[in-house]
């Protein structure tokens, strides 16, 4: 916060630096040659450079040029159930986070094949607000991943063309006319060069897999900003957003999810997509910053499955949803010792949701939800999802020692007619001019997912999730660019869904709100910014997650539990065209369910399902790798270039993510035969090469 107001305070005085330099040198001068400096400077342009720490992620080994992939490299943060998989922050869940893009909702910020929808030249700042964060976010009850994209650059239009070896894209940039300015970026994956249509894939040990590439797997992604700089005191931006995943397969009776689920046998689709449109008044005073914004989201998601021509059409399930956005925020300074910062947003969302499939009644304390398999279901069902808020902070400078942010939020859904009142609280104690002791409290909210709560797939009548949020850290800056800050949390969750055994007297509710948690942890972090020639950090946590089934009385680990988790990051200039550095990630087992025995599929004759103890009991060995990156600046045709390689995961590392029966060999009850399931990929090189002209 203060280093952004410190920037736009040493950006909006070198005007009048530079010019009370010219009256000493006019004196000197001769008059006749005297020449008259203009400067001219826009508001805008304080944010149209990527910050410090976002340069970093972007050149980290492994991310590929992604900075938001980068976020695995951070305390607190691990992929749940692999390497591809969405984050969880501090012992939450993937869908207890939410993402903002410039003050507004996004679809999704990840594709489902490992990098995140952001071109790497347009990101200008990124915050991951880990656990008690402010009252201007809502409907979370885990982490906040807060993107800021950059402004637009008064400069000549140019046009950077990025090539790797799984996507490309274009970026443009330039100056429209003299107060405005845009960007545009888009990418498309290069995944489907590396597979042909038709083309049966070969399991691990080269045989078929049963499993026919219909359409190979692919993400495209664009981005664009438009800015009207209106005068000093006002700026219009309009940008817009989309991105899209899809992959198309089929399914014969040798695929192993096939002779688990035989109804997924025969073709499946998968698909989804979202496209936004925002735009946002900025109005700067010297006593307050307002912002306004309204925007739209369209986002939709489709799975279709066993599909076959002469046999049957199938199943499916789709979601979507469209969204209307009006947002506010008024950041007023009182004196230089008070001040209000008031948010408040509506969310206008209509949601559809339609399925011919089959019931699986399933949460996250489920170890297989493929085995939970209820009776087919059919319908289309379509509610008002609308929501809103209204957050107020007092931040209070209380001498040179103390600073206080105390505000409180209140929140409404209107689909379960629930208010929420969340208080929040941050205290910050400037030990020195380099130390500080924070610590912060918070309660917080969010809906159930939509298939917990919808009509005839879930119970209508299930409360809101919550959880209650509780840090204590310490930071310290050192000599010659060091830092270090160590940080514990304690988190409570309650009203988690639960889903009812088919033989219990109330089955028919579906699910019910009988979940707790609790996670708690500490984590460190000892950075370095870039001084001779080298920059990196070392991250090291410590948490535990655990959920606890009120009906059983049942407390087990939470199957994104991960103890331990090390990261180690080194960025070195070896001269003035290479850069290269490393990536070293070490991190606790993922918590599984251990198969002990086979059962009879009671549906289909011939085929068998696995038979789980406890929930979550076991853990799989260490998981550990190293990637690798050189970056070399060149040029071709006398145009600025940049060769980068990579090597991810060095050594070959096999990180096993999952366990489920080896079908294959699995004949009667009496075969026990086990597959491990790799995590991500063995030895993966990459080039990429960017043009600017």
């Amino acid at each position: 916060m203060f280093k952004v107001t410190n920037a736009k305070l040493s950006l909006a005085l070198s005007p009048i630096v530079i010019c009370m330099a010219l009256p000493s040198y006019a004196a000197e001068a001769d008059q006749t040659s005297m020449e008259h400096i203009e400067v001219f400077y826009k508001r805008s342009s304080v944010t149209s450079e990527i910050t410090e720490n976002t340069e970093k992620l972007v050149t980290m080994p492994g991310a590929m040029g992604d900075p938001l992939r980068a976020v695995f490299s951070l305390p607190g943060v691990v992929a749940a159930g692999g390497s591809m998989s969405e984050p969880a922050v501090r012992g939450s869940s993937p869908s207890d986070n939410i993402f903002e893009v410039d003050f507004m909702p996004a679809g999704y910020i990840f594709h489902d094949f490992g990098s995140s929808i952001f071109n790497r030249h347009i990101i200008q700042d990124f915050q991951l607000y880990s656990a008690g964060y402010g009252t201007g976010y809502s409907n979370a009850t885990g982490a906040v991943f807060d993107v800021t994209l950059r402004n637009p650059k008064y400069q000549p239009i140019t046009t950077t063309l990025d090539f790797t070896m799984f996507n490309a894209g274009i970026f443009v940039e330039g100056q429209a006319t003299d107060n405005t300015a845009f960007y545009f970026s888009a990418r498309k994956s290069t995944l489907p060069l590396f597979f042909s249509k038709g083309e049966e894939l070969e399991d691990d040990d080269g045989k078929p897999s049963g499993v026919t590439i219909n359409e190979a797997p692919d993400d495209h992604d664009y981005q664009g900003k438009w800015l009207w700089d209106i005068n000093n005191n006002n700026t219009l931006t309009f940008n817009f957003t989309g991105a899209e995943d899809s992959a198309a397969a089929g399914f014969n009776e040798r695929a192993q999810l096939a002779q688990k689920t035989p109804e997924f046998q025969g073709d499946a689709v998968y698909i989804r997509d979202f496209n936004s449109q925002n735009l946002l008044w900025d109005h700067y005073n010297k006593r307050f910053h307002l912002r306004v914004a309204v925007g739209a989201l369209d986002h939709s998601g489709r799975l279709e499955y066993g599909k076959r021509a002469s046999l049957s059409n199938g199943f499916f399930e789709q979601e979507s949803e469209k969204q209307f956005t009006y947002k506010a925020q008024l950041n007023y300074r009182i004196n230089k010792q008070h001040r209000l910062i008031t948010d408040m947003a509506y969310f206008d969302n209509e949601t559809t949701y339609s399925y011919d499939s089959f019931q699986y009644l399933c949460t996250e304390l489920d170890p297989d939800c493929d085995i939970k398999k209820g009776e087919r279901i059919t319908g289309k069902q379509k509610f008002g999802v609308d929501s809103g808020f209204i957050g107020l902070t007092h931040v209070w400078q209380i001498g040179d020692k103390w600073q206080t942010e105390l505000g409180g939020q209140w929140q409404h859904n209107k689909y379960t007619d629930e208010s929420f009142v969340s208080p929040r609280l941050a205290i910050n104690y400037y030990v020195s001019d380099q130390s500080t002791i924070s610590a912060k409290l918070g309660r917080y909210n969010r809906m159930q997912d939509i298939d917990h709560i919808a009509p005839d797939v879930g119970n209508p009548n299930l409360k809101s999730q919550t959880a209650n949020h509780a840090t204590l850290g310490f930071s310290q800056q050192l000599d010659n660019e060091w830092s270090w800050s160590l940080e514990g949390y304690y988190k409570t969750m309650t009203n988690l869904p639960l889903a009812i055994d088919v033989h219990a007297q109330d089955a028919h509710l579906l699910y019910s709100n009988q979940v707790e948690g609790q996670a708690y942890g500490l984590d460190l972090l000892i950075n370095k910014n870039k001084t001779d020639n080298w920059y990196g950090w070392i991250s090291l946590s410590y948490a535990k997650s655990e959920r606890t089934d009120t009906r059983h009385h049942i407390t087990k680990d939470y199957y994104a539990d991960t103890p331990v988790v090390f990261n180690a990051v080194l960025q070195y200039e070896i001269n003035e065209l290479w850069l290269g550095g490393f990536n070293f990630t070490a991190r606790s087992g993922q918590a599984y369910t251990p198969i002990v025995g086979v059962r009879e599929n009671p549906d289909f004759d011939n085929r068998f399902l696995p038979v789980y103890g406890d929930a979550f009991s076991e853990r799989h060995d260490l998981y550990h790798r190293l990637d690798i990156r050189f970056e070399r600046k060149t040029e071709v045709f006398g145009l600025d270039g940049k060769l980068i390689l990579e090597l991810m995961n060095a050594y070959g590392q096999k990180n096993v993510s999952s366990i489920d029966l080896d079908y294959d060999r699995v004949k009667s009850v009496n075969d026990l035969y086990i597959e491990e399931e790799e995590d991500d990929f063995e030895i993966r090189p990459s080039i990429g090469f960017s043009v600017t002209f």
